[in-house]
């Protein structure tokens, strides 16, 4: 990730803030024109290289490198004094300015030497190795002066030529902000200016200019480099080796080889990026947090990289971020476990959806109220005053928690909500806090659903000798308020309203009825199967007048 910010910052660099360089490094490339007009294989072309040398000798650059392969052995076996003419060009190029000669490595891993003519009409200070070291992407961002061998080191061209300039090298990382793209000058074209004798064409384009001379071939010697490189060639980062050369020798004689920022600073930018974590649970401030440390990271290590140096910043970036993702993950963590207590602690005291809702947030805590439409469901136990006062206290207690537990469970499993138990009564609603589609009919299911497992219980109460029990359910629908109730210290979500006053008297009812289950009309109307219910006309309910209700007993169903 730091290498392709680094990249995308030598490209913005280049683009917004370009660098030219006096004096720039002059490219005499050999393409395939060049074999066309010198068809004989490369290996013969001493006398072009010969005049390409005498051409430079008139120039007189600032230094002369050569990317190329240079002969190990004679050819005058091919045609006698071939040998002679690139001798002579070297000769003469030697006594007007620095040259510099690539040199390779052998199958053995060995510098490859040069026809000895060559190295011994050149001082030793003339060979540089013509290789780049490649990062484990296969990209070249980094330059080493020389490289150490087993039995040597040896410098490499770049770093060769600056030196014969005057200029000390430096390794570390080539600059690829500075300088415009690469264009270059055929080798037929400057031998042609030789062979006319235009002394002052040669002199315009290359005195006191560094020169480097090699291949520019579509496929030949190719490498990938962080940014385009060739004007030809403006979004292809594969470019000539020789241009990787020219852009080192820019950085070098240009003074711009960049290098890494101190550590100490780079460690600062990791605690600081640290720092996320302690507001990291706070995304509406640590989000624009991180953006705005993001952008100024960026922007700073951009700066830095203009002013020569190297500063990898996305360590800290993604530091930062994982600061934040790991403090919202932990405090995800924590809240996980706190609901998790909170339903272990408070599960037994409200309802499932009651509770899970407050968790969510999605009931309001405020004490206020809301108008729904809901149906309100109340049961109560047939003579249990008198039960209860034939039984030890134990025994009842133990009774009314199995009654309650397999009642409760109905009304949850038909999405009601268990308001409250009063006594051997108990008061269930439904459509509130969850929406129910239509809440009288899952109200209607859960009372006959708790008749029938009622007699289950009845069958497990027997061999206990334990009398049967008998319960009436009231249901009624209509609007109620829905909320909070009670002081700012204690208080529970309930209903309130002539809806709950009603159900409540449906279900007193029940026994002069003979009916286990009384319904209200809008109860009646509610139900999808409303033949279900046996219409018992209009009945006197204290405090109210008379209502029309509806009758359910399991027996006159079954049949």
């Amino acid at each position: 990730m730091d290498n392709g910010l680094l990249a995308w910052q030598f490209q913005s660099l280049r683009d917004h803030f370009p660098r030219s360089i006096d004096n720039d490094v002059v490219i005499v490339g050999i393409d395939e024109q060049t074999f066309f007009a010198y068809p004989e294989p490369l290996a013969l072309w001493h006398p072009h290289l010969g005049k390409f040398f005498h051409a430079m000798a008139i120039a007189r650059p600032s230094v002369v490198g050569v990317d190329l392969v240079m002969p190990e052995k004679s050819y005058d076996f091919v045609r006698e004094g071939i040998d002679r003419e690139l001798l002579q060009g070297l000769l003469r190029l030697k006594t007007a300015s620095p040259v510099v000669l690539g040199q390779t490595l052998d199958a053995t891993g060995r510098v490859r030497p040069l026809f000895a003519p060559i190295m011994s009409v050149l001082d030793q200070n003339a060979f540089g190795l013509v290789m780049v070291m490649n990062d484990a992407d296969g990209i070249i961002r980094r330059f080493d002066s020389s490289i150490r061998f087993t039995d040597d080191t040896v410098p490499t061209l770049a770093a060769l030529m600056a030196a014969r300039t005057g200029v000390e090298p430096e390794s570390g990382y080539i600059n690829y902000s500075i300088g415009n793209h690469f264009s270059y000058i055929p080798m037929q074209q400057v031998n042609q200016w030789y062979e006319d004798d235009d002394e002052t064409q040669l002199r315009k384009l290359f005195s006191d200019r560094p020169v480097l001379i090699g291949s520019v071939l579509p496929f030949d010697d190719r490498h990938d480099a962080p940014v385009p490189l060739y004007v030809s060639e403006k979004s292809n980062p594969r470019v000539p080796g020789i241009f990787i050369h020219a852009q080192i020798l820019r950085s070098v004689l240009a003074g711009q080889v960049l290098q890494p920022i101190s550590p100490v600073i780079a460690l600062l930018l990791l605690y600081l990026a640290l720092l996320f974590y302690w507001f990291g649970h706070k995304p509406l401030v640590s989000v624009p947090l991180f953006l705005v440390f993001t952008c100024l990271l960026i922007s700073g290590s951009t700066f830095i990289l203009w002013q020569g140096r190297i500063l990898p910043v996305m360590t800290s970036i993604l530091v930062a971020a994982m600061a934040i993702l790991g403090r919202l993950g932990l405090e995800g963590v924590y809240t996980i476990l706190e609901k998790r207590r909170l339903q272990a602690s408070f599960g037994r005291y409200v309802s499932p959806n009651v509770l899970e809702q407050i968790l969510t947030g999605e009931i309001n805590p405020a004490m206020v109220g809301e108008r729904k439409r809901i149906c309100v469901l109340f049961s109560g136990i047939r003579n249990f005053t008198t039960r209860s006062e034939s039984q030890p206290p134990e025994a009842i207690i133990a009774l009314l928690n199995s009654y309650f537990n397999e009642m409760t469970s109905v009304i949850h499993a038909h999405g009601g909500t268990v308001d409250k138990y009063i006594g051997d009564g108990l008061m269930a609603f439904f459509g509130a806090p969850n929406q129910l589609k239509n809440p009288a009919q899952q109200a209607f299911l859960a009372a006959t659903q708790m008749l029938n497992r009622l007699e289950v219980l009845n069958l497990q109460l027997k061999p206990q000798d334990i009398e049967e029990i008998h319960i009436g359910i009231g249901l009624h629908l209509g609007d109620a308020v829905v909320g909070h109730v009670g002081s700012t210290t204690r208080h529970e979500y309930t209903v309130i309203g002539d809806t709950v006053n009603l159900a409540a008297r449906l279900e007193g009812k029940s026994r002069d009825l003979g009916y286990p289950v009384i319904c209200s009309t809008s109860v009646a109307h509610s139900i999808e199967l409303p033949e279900q219910l046996v219409p018992l006309g209009k009945t006197n309910i204290k405090g109210r007048a008379d209502e029309q209700v509806f009758g359910w007993r399991p027996d006159i169903h079954r049949r």
